[in-house]
């Protein structure tokens, strides 16, 4: 339809104000004048029938990016997602920004056809796609020779971790066309790995990430994977001893119980969930015989969830760490630490007397278990779990801890072992990653940085690691304020000046 000015004064009455006429096509191809009143009545009474199903409701037309909508608010803007979400079109550009959408659900979007259907294609011209965004930082670090960097960001349980692993996927795709090798191969071993260690089950997301990582991959400028580096940031610590209703403990854990062998039960000392202290302590459900038995989704606290296969994801793990060079002798050791932290927070702590204020273990038997896991010994164990040592001026101390300081140092005694455990791994990992021959010969790199932090949470009851993860949170949006709306608004002044001055 079209605003025709001149064919409204034609056809104007004499005597008549000025009036705009519509121009409309018929179905037979005949043209046909109407009013502007007239449109309008007939619309009206279109959307009626249609609210009342007399009437098919129209096609409605998504866009790819929303910068193309010709009304732009906020209800037209969610509108527009909806639509595409319900056709499992998940990706939606905002300009050169993607906005993700986690269908909570595997679609056949990443297999490698679309690998190669999005290298080297400039952004906007296919459909949106999280390689589309992989693809542009990798060909402008080859062209502009320059480091890139991709920021994911969003509320918890948003996909961000899965969207990592789908641009390092590609980003290493990209330098061998496909085929993973080598290097590529660690890369891509180390996610399941840091996942395990690093992610666990809340309220709100089944894989949630309790810690934030900046992935650097490093590539020669003829742009085949040198390399790469993680580095970590804040690892909630406080979930090894303690988890809100309705969450887990770390992924590793659960794995272990469900998936070790008969061989490993037994050199570990492997118990139950429920046997473990840190891992039921909210619902204390009763044993069960076996994994067979355990609960699912339909009820609350359960140590798994709906569509996982803890033996499964224990195999993959093993397996994720073979790739990235654990021995089986290294494999063992980490092992039996988790175990060794499990049973240390089976310790219990019990007054002498009730005039005194110094202490015993309830359950003596836990400590040879944790002592032979740990390797350490037992009355050296006892000694650090129940005493302190002070240092004055020319003697030492021994001082009984109280009850609740015994409590205290336990679980800190848990939180340290376990934090140690996951930086060694982490390093680890990057000393796979490391190509020390390419490092001596001291060759140019150039680099493409993804970061994944912990997504943004507000619950009822927030500790320290939520205030820590909100306000990294925001201080990333500041630098994205900054850098999107702050420096798009100077661009025009700088522009102006630079005519004037000229």
């Amino acid at each position: 339809m079209m605003l025709w000015p001149r064919m409204a004064l034609e056809n104007r009455l004499s005597g008549e104000d000025y009036r705009f006429l519509l121009r409309e096509k018929n179905l037979d191809g005949s043209i046909h004048y109407g009013s502007l009143q007239s449109w309008l009545r007939v619309t009206e009474e279109r959307r009626r029938m249609m609210e009342r199903g007399f009437l098919p409701q129209p096609q409605q037309k998504d866009f790819d990016d929303l910068c193309s909508l010709p009304d732009l608010n906020e209800k037209t803007l969610l509108e527009n997602l909806r639509n595409r979400f319900k056709h499992e079109k998940i990706y939606t550009y905002v300009g050169s920004i993607l906005i993700a959408i986690n269908p909570f659900k595997f679609l056949p979007i990443y297999n490698p056809k679309y690998v190669k259907m999005y290298d080297n294609h400039q952004l906007g011209k296919l459909e949106p796609h999280i390689y589309a965004v992989a693809d542009v930082a990798y060909h402008a670090m080859l062209q502009r020779k320059r480091n890139q960097c991709i920021v994911i960001s969003g509320e918890s349980g948003s996909g961000k971790t899965q969207s990592t692993n789908f641009l390092i996927h590609h980003l290493t795709a990209l330098s061998q066309k496909g085929f993973a090798s080598g290097v590529e191969q660690i890369i891509l071993g180390a996610g399941p790995v840091l996942e395990a260690f690093g992610n666990a089950k809340t309220a709100h997301n089944n894989n949630s990430s309790r810690f934030g990582k900046f992935i650097q991959v490093n590539y020669q400028e003829t742009g085949t994977v040198l390399g790469a580096y993680v580095e970590k940031y804040l690892l909630e610590k406080s979930r090894l001893v303690y988890q809100e209703h309705n969450e887990r403990n770390y992924h590793v854990f659960y794995y272990l119980l469900a998936g070790a062998s008969e061989e490993e039960r037994l050199a570990f000392h492997l118990k139950q969930p429920e046997e473990y202290h840190y891992l039921n302590q909210i619902t204390k459900k009763p044993l069960r015989q076996s994994w067979d038995d355990y609960c699912y989704d339909s009820e609350p606290d359960c140590f798994t969830v709906e569509g996982e296969d803890l033996r499964h994801d224990f195999e993959r793990l093993q397996l994720a760490m073979e790739m990235v060079g654990f021995l089986p002798k290294t494999r063992r050791q980490i092992f039996s630490l988790l175990s060794a932290i499990l049973h240390l927070g089976n310790i219990c702590y019990k007054k002498k007397t009730y005039r005194d204020d110094s202490i015993d273990i309830c359950n003596p038997e836990v400590l040879p278990v944790v002592s032979e896991l740990l390797e350490v010994k037992e009355e050296m164990l006892f000694e650090a779990l129940v005493t302190r040592k002070t240092v004055t001026v020319g003697e030492k101390l021994i001082l009984p801890y109280k009850l609740a300081e015994a409590v205290t140092v336990r679980n800190s005694m848990a939180k340290s072992l376990y934090s140690a455990l996951f930086d060694w791994i982490v390093f680890r990992i990057n000393h796979a990653l490391m190509n020390s021959k390419d490092l001596e010969q001291n060759i140019k790199t150039l680099s493409i940085g993804v970061l994944d932090i912990f997504g943004f949470e507000d619950y009822e009851n927030n500790s320290f690691e939520q205030f820590c993860i909100n306000f990294a949170n925001e201080r990333l949006q500041h630098y994205f304020n900054q850098h999107i709306f702050k420096l798009e608004q100077m661009m025009p002044k700088a522009c102006i000046q630079n005519t004037l001055a000229s």
